[in-house]
């Protein structure tokens, strides 16, 4: 089978300009705007063809939701099924032309600031609405009938409104976008955006305008690296964003020699490396993340592929979120719930993602149990393939050592190595079982780890397992 990687990118071609990009994004508008003109009139038809009176028309949104004009009730356990659509297929097209593009040393202005301040798609989108009546009018034609519906107004410029209703698929992406583009928001406090409209009227009947300067860089048909100055780049992420900024030092790491070579080569790789872990639970592939993350002074984002899955139409609105992330180590942990032999997830978005991920800063990790469990051509794609054994006696020894805080004491009887040749468990199984063990000590005053202490956190964690019980030492008679 062919490489998965590299077979997307042979059949991307880079863009000739800015211009040439800019063309490609408003014709996507263009698309937008007119099913929501198609959709807009249809309501208009129905409205006049039902309404008897302008109170008919006011309280629309309240029986359009209860009257079917089909002559079926319009009920929610009777509405025809979504087909399934694949809305996210242009986006990683379009991220793969502009990696394409920046590989060849094309400057795309309005991708490059957004590198540059880490906007989501839905902020760039905005800048994108706003700058449209700027390249042709009939951008500003067409907003004006979708909101004169709405506002009675006649601007050509997109209100807030506007932006939420064509770039929000559901509910929840419009509470979390509304406030991207609120008074607060990054695009007026950063001077890409200003209000043209009256400060007493509703943040929703507001309208957006682009500042001159932003105007003038983006249509540039060369755009200069020196109008980003304007901009400060974004500031790192922070650790209330579930992003990781525990340090680990490579002391922290118990693996043998060639295990630790490899993840040493890592951290000296380039942007766009990406690595597959493997190895059973609890050997150390998450700690590794760790440690290459503190080593390259990167935040670590962990994300649990099983938890990300498409919803009924079919798209995976995760993968928006998953491109837009600053520099980082990003580590995919239950890898082969896009990665396996049967992904959750539609091979060709994947492909695409990898592209664009590749082309980003930072690193990217897949955590797999098994190997054989990622696809062979994905196997092929990477970078390089860490495989994590199970410690030997020697490394669980020291992992008992490390597991047990200076502060408590152990019985005489008790020796680590003894103990880790009769239990073959890995870093994680020592680390909890050691951390129940713990608990049970405090309870004596002092504290004492003993061997009652292991054999309880055995029953508990491990009840198959036993701790064998020292011989009594024979003294010679003198």
């Amino acid at each position: 089978m062919s490489n998965p990687e590299s077979s997307v990118p042979n059949k991307i071609a880079p863009f000739t300009d800015n211009w040439a990009y800019l063309k490609t994004e408003l014709a996507w508008l263009d698309r937008l705007l007119m099913v929501a003109v198609s959709r807009q009139k249809r309501e208009v038809q129905e409205l006049d063809d039902f309404a008897l009176s302008g109170e008919d028309r006011v309280t629309r949104h309240w029986w359009k939701g209860i009257i079917s004009f089909t002559g079926q009730p319009g009920y929610d356990n009777v509405r025809p099924p979504k087909v399934p659509r694949n809305n996210g297929s242009y986006a990683q097209q379009l991220e793969a032309r502009i990696a394409a593009s920046q590989q060849h040393g094309v400057v795309l202005a309005l991708p490059q600031l957004r590198d540059r301040l880490q906007l989501t798609l839905f902020e760039k989108n905005v800048l994108l609405l706003a700058l449209a009546p700027e390249v042709n009018q009939r951008f500003g034609r067409l907003y004006s009938y979708l909101q004169y519906q709405h506002d009675e107004s006649d601007w050509d410029l997109p209100t807030v409104d506007l932006c939420l209703r064509l770039l929000c698929r559901n509910d929840q992406e419009w509470r979390r976008s509304r406030p991207l583009i609120a008074p607060e928001s990054r695009l007026l406090s950063l001077g890409l955006v200003e209000w043209v409209s009256p400060e007493d009227t509703t943040l929703l009947s507001r309208h957006l305008r682009l500042t001159d300067s932003l105007i003038a860089y983006l249509l540039a048909e060369a755009p200069e690296d020196t109008l980003l100055e304007s901009w400060p780049p974004a500031a790192a992420p922070s650790p209330d964003q579930g992003i990781a900024t525990t340090q680990h030092p490579w002391t922290d790491l118990v693996l043998p020699t060639p295990q630790l070579t490899q993840l040493q080569t890592i951290a000296a790789a380039g942007p766009g490396t990406m690595v597959l872990l493997t190895g059973p639970s609890g050997t150390g592939k998450t700690l590794a993340a760790q440690v290459l993350a503190t080593d390259l002074n990167l935040p670590l984002v962990t994300v649990d592929l099983s938890t990300l899955t498409p919803d009924a139409e079919g798209n995976l609105p995760a993968l928006d979120d998953l491109t837009q992330l600053p520099p980082c180590v990003l580590l995919l942990k239950q890898s082969p719930h896009w990665f396996g032999r049967n992904p959750t997830v539609d091979a060709v978005l994947v492909q695409a993602w990898v592209v664009q991920r590749r082309q980003q800063p930072g690193l990217t990790l897949l955590s797999s149990t098994y190997l054989q469990s990622v696809k062979p051509s994905w196997r092929q794609a990477m970078t390089g393939i860490v495989e994590f054994p199970r410690p030997d006696v020697a490394a669980r020894t020291v992992l008992w050592q490390r597991a047990i805080p200076p502060g408590i004491k152990k019985e005489r009887t008790l020796r680590w190595p003894t103990i880790a040749q009769q239990l073959a468990l890995t870093g994680g199984e020592i680390e909890a079982l050691a951390q129940t063990a713990v608990a049970l000590a405090r309870q004596a005053e002092p504290p004492l780890l003993t061997l009652d202490c292991l054999q309880q956190a055995l029953a508990l964690h491990h009840p198959s397992l036993k701790l064998a019980r020292p011989k009594p030492s024979r003294r010679r008679p003198k």
